[in-house]
């Protein structure tokens, strides 16, 4: 409940829009409660075939033989009764329950309505109509003129309701991929892609509707209800509250299938987040579903998360109709109780009910329509409330997925006063550090190495030695750490990576990975991202270097062409050489290159070559290949085993002196032949 009171906090930002939709549930509220109090007129002045001046007439005559006969009995008497010729003053005053004292609040009371009456009569007889059917012909025209103002104002209502909630759900949504942005992969890598798809888009529209239904609707219902219930307190408040008796034992109720929901809610939107995944993982993968013959596992599995959700999915309807059928029950209840009541006290012209007294005077037909029609009317908010108990639990799971993703802190950090980098091509050095993912299991153990400005190194070694969490410490993916505990250090230009911007350091460098990566957009912005102000010639000319300009041009739209999801569409080596042609562009003073040429075929590899030598000249790069003519590019070269370096030197000095090397060598050859 703690998060989504930091979400609605969060809706209050827009506090005019909110302001603007509580003066309309006001309205809404005030209009609904008069129409209902159009009954009593109705029934009292238009079906008794009377004008308003005559009723106001003779409410004033009646009310005035009260008066007096209140006044004789409460005068010193032989004895308690009075008798009357009027049998329902009669009745009043004789009542066995009448004593002196309630004598004498009978009279206030009457003395205060026959008041109110006379000082509205000169309104009354000034403007109402002069006969029964002109007044039923005002009484609807009253009516539907306020039903038009309340539907204005609900729409009013709904709709600054809905901006509130809806730009809630936009702060959200920013604030959550905001966040997740600053993370590293390996932070965020747990829960999957699809789960952090589904915090950002599914929970945090949750949250947004949780919102404009806590602004909304339970707002101005509740309002709605209090204008009711204020109106039937208006015509009879111990009436009212003997008809509220149900209401604790259902609130119970209600308090237990919230609880229930709650606990549905959660397990259902986590499995919405794994379905999600599922799905993702096979579309994404359908040619290696296809290539296993694995339809039918996949359809299978499919269908047992989707069936999951349905059947959480179920328990949640049962559990919003029975919280439906509570508030139903509950309406009902109370409605019941009051017209056995009221319709006892009006046949018979009582004042109480088993010795207690339920109203001052006797009702008649025209207060007791009017009670049951508030009743009635707070019913409907009430039944329109059973389903915002299940609303906020869904929104209080929501919320407690949404928000830790959102407060959650990258464990690589900017520095409070960062160190510039001193400018110039880059010496990147590497100091006794230490790595672990998990504990326990080292990646990297005491590896020192310096990369000196302008010069080219390979890093070669077996799958699982080390080669590339140690690339990923340069742009500060990772921080040397082990065990928790910092381990080592890595400088560039002579300022530990820590301590200078991760913003400036980044900026200085191209990465390209075996992985590529592309996204939905033209070649030429794939090519462009992270140089935003380049040139479509600085953007061709990059193509160009990386040997892509062919199949590009070849293309319906060249460089406008639109790449799918992934660059669908592109080989293997086209995506790779786009990757290339991005870092070129960039132009960075450390370039960093992961197998970058793995998926080229000969020709390219051969002119990629002639454009690499040229452009890593002068520059310090870093590559991990098992390419032999790449290793023909570099001035030396890293051999790795197990998390730390085994040797360093040139091509012919590793051959010479170094085991695993001349067995890496001749495998590369074997492979090539």
């Amino acid at each position: 409940m703690k998060q989504l009171g930091r979400a609605l906090r969060m809706t209050l930002k827009y506090r005019w829009s909110l302001l603007g939709s509580l003066g309309c549930s006001i309205m809404v509220a005030i209009l609904w409660g008069a129409n209902l109090g159009a009954v009593y007129p109705f029934v009292e002045i238009v079906l008794q075939n009377k004008t308003l001046p005559q009723w106001a007439d003779e409410q004033i005559v009646e009310s005035t033989q009260r008066i007096a006969l209140l006044e004789s009995a409460i005068a010193p008497a032989e004895n308690d009764e009075v008798v009357a010729t009027d049998g329902a003053a009669t009745n009043a005053i004789t009542n066995p329950g009448a004593n002196a004292a309630a004598r004498a609040y009978e009279l206030k009371s009457e003395r205060k309505r026959l008041a109110t009456i006379e000082s509205w009569l000169p309104v009354i007889k000034r403007y109402a109509p002069g006969d029964a059917f002109r007044t039923l012909l005002y009484l609807m025209a009253v009516m539907f003129a306020a039903t038009v103002v309340r539907c204005v104002c609900l729409l009013g209502n709904m709709v600054l309701t809905a901006r509130a909630g809806h730009r809630t759900v936009l702060d959200l949504q920013h604030a959550a991929f905001g966040n997740v942005l600053n993370l590293e992969a390996h932070e965020t890598s747990a829960g999957g892609t699809s789960d952090l798809i589904s915090r950002i888009r599914t929970e945090t529209s949750i949250i947004g509707l949780t919102s404009q239904t806590l602004y909304g609707k339970t707002i101005r219902e509740p309002l709605k209800m209090i204008a009711c219930l204020g109106g039937a307190a208006w015509g009879n408040w111990r009436l009212l509250l003997l008809s509220r008796l149900a209401a604790p034992l259902a609130g119970c109720f209600m308090n237990r299938l919230a609880k229930a929901t709650k606990r549905a809610a959660r397990v259902a939107i986590e499995q919405s987040a794994n379905l999600m995944d599922r799905l993702y993982e096979a579309l994404t993968y359908q040619r290696v579903v296809k290539a296993f013959t694995m339809e039918d596992v996949e359809r299978e599995r499919f269908q047992t998360v989707a069936g999951d959700i349905y059947r959480k999915r179920m328990r949640i309807a049962w559990l919003e109709a029975l919280s439906r059928n509570n508030s139903e029950l509950l309406g009902i209840t109370m409605i019941t109780l009051s017209v056995l009541a009221g319709g006892y006290l009006a046949l018979t012209q009582q004042t109480h009910l088993f010795g207690i007294r339920l109203t001052v005077q006797p009702m008649d037909f025209g207060h007791v329509m009017m009670f049951f029609g508030f009743l009635i009317g707070a019913a409907d908010p009430l039944r329109k409330l059973s389903d915002v108990y299940n609303h906020v639990q869904q929104g209080v799971v929501a919320a407690n997925r949404v928000f830790p993703l959102i407060d959650r802190r990258a464990a690589v950090r900017e520095p409070a006063d960062p160190l510039p980098i001193p400018a110039g091509p880059l010496t990147i050095e590497v100091k006794d550090v230490c790595f672990a993912y998990r504990k326990n299991e080292p990646v990297l153990n005491g590896v020192s190495l310096t990369f000196a400005a302008g010069t080219s190194t390979a890093i070669v070694g077996h799958n699982g030695c080390g080669k590339s969490t140690l690339i990923n410490l340069l742009p500060r993916f990772f921080d040397p750490c082990s065990k928790g505990i910092r381990s080592g250090s890595v400088r560039a230009n002579g300022v530990d990576l820590r301590d200078c911007s991760v913003r400036e350091l980044r900026s200085k460098i191209g990465y390209v990975t075996q992985e590529t990566m592309l996204f939905n957009d033209t070649i030429a912005n794939n090519i462009s991202y992270g140089s935003p102000d380049a040139s479509r010639e600085q953007v061709i000319e990059a193509a160009t270097k990386a040997h892509a300009i062919e199949f590009i041009e070849a293309l319906t739209d060249g460089f406008d062409t639109q790449l799918g999801s992934a660059g669908q569409g592109l080989s293997g080596g086209q995506r790779q050489r786009i990757s290339l042609a991005r870092a070129i562009l960039k132009d960075p003073e450390l370039l960093i290159l992961d197998e970058a040429t793995s998926q080229i075929d000969p020709e390219s590899e051969r002119l990629i070559h002639s454009t690499l030598a040229e452009f890593i000249r002068n520059r310090t790069t870093i590559m991990i290949t098992h390419r032999l003519s790449t290793l023909d590019l570099v001035d030396q070269i890293v051999v790795m085993r197990d998390g730390q370096v085994l040797d360093l030197g040139t091509h012919e000095g590793l051959l010479s002196r170094c085991a695993d090397y001349l067995r890496m060598r001749t495998g590369l050859i074997e492979e090539a032949a």
